[in-house]
């Protein structure tokens, strides 16, 4: 069965996270996997900075001590975690009437991530993470570097969480925006709601086909012509028409490239207020 996977810890980000996670498992009828990944430093991390500079005796009793701590600490983060996952499956439950099975790692967040999620998973990630230093910026440390190696399809959600109506494609005629739009067309969850198809260029007419494409899918879709910057664009019209969700094609070799090698990709997310979906 087809999956999405809700990376859930202890950001601002986390109700959001799951609010989107269940959201789309009962639109598209996927199970509904709340990931955590224990990530803490142990009580050792510091231990070779200073093991030089004390004898072989006290070493040995630090060594002892901190084992002891290490595991006491490993059980505090387990049972943290558990409560956790258990809050968020009992609002999931009461609120969207679906169960959730849980997954717990321990390690590196990305490492783990990459090792659990599965092609066809869509995984949804909170913007900023949970570490305090992390909760004034626009993005997380984790969160450009996740969407880079995941393989799946991710979406990426603020501090709410608004479920979305309509959707901005943003268009150029390239290979990666075709398959893009073909994937749209057989999405369990975009056919669902209304594609608002934006191409910012020269060419409008360039919208003819994909717009003719989509609507014989099924998909109710409105066009738009814009000029200018790329990035401006997709934002004024998303907030023009309050349009609750962004979808981006990752990796292309045009313009659309730029929104993860470039300043595309930068003012999107530090400027977007509504969820990222992003389609590999």
């Amino acid at each position: 069965m087809k999956r999405v996977i809700a990376c859930i810890d202890s950001s601002p980000c986390v109700n959001a996270v799951a609010e989107a996670a269940a959201w789309v498992a009962k639109q598209t009828q996927r199970e509904l996997v709340l990931l955590q990944v224990l990530d803490y430093y142990p009580a050792s991390y510091h231990l070779g900075e200073i093991s030089g500079v004390i004898g072989f005796e006290s070493n040995a009793m630090l060594l002892k001590e901190l084992a002891e701590l290490e595991q006491k600490q490993s059980e505090l983060a387990l049972d943290y975690s558990n409560n956790l996952l258990n809050h968020i499956s009992d609002m999931i439950q009461q609120k969207y009437q679906i169960s959730a099975s849980h997954l717990q790692e321990k390690g590196d967040f990305l490492e783990q991530s990459f090792h659990v999620l599965k092609e066809d998973d869509i995984a949804i990630i909170g913007r900023v993470g949970e570490r305090s230093a992390e909760r004034n910026k626009p993005i997380g440390s984790n969160v450009e570097n996740f969407i880079r190696g995941a393989k799946c399809t991710i979406m990426t959600v603020g501090e709410q969480f608004k479920p979305p109506t309509r959707f901005i494609f943003a268009y150029e005629y390239s290979p990666t925006c075709v398959n893009l739009m073909k994937r749209v067309a057989q999405s369990d969850l975009l056919r669902l709601l209304q594609c608002h198809l934006l191409y910012v260029g020269d060419h409008p007419e360039i919208l003819n086909e994909p717009s003719q494409y989509l609507r014989d899918a099924g998909m109710d879709v409105v066009t738009e012509y814009r000029y200018g910057d790329v990035s401006e664009n997709i934002l004024e019209y998303q907030s023009e028409h309050g349009i609750q969700l962004i979808l981006l094609g990752a990796f292309s070799h045009s313009k659309i490239r730029q929104f993860f090698l470039g300043s595309v990709a930068t003012s999107i997310f530090r400027n977007s207020t509504v969820p990222l979906l992003v389609v590999k």
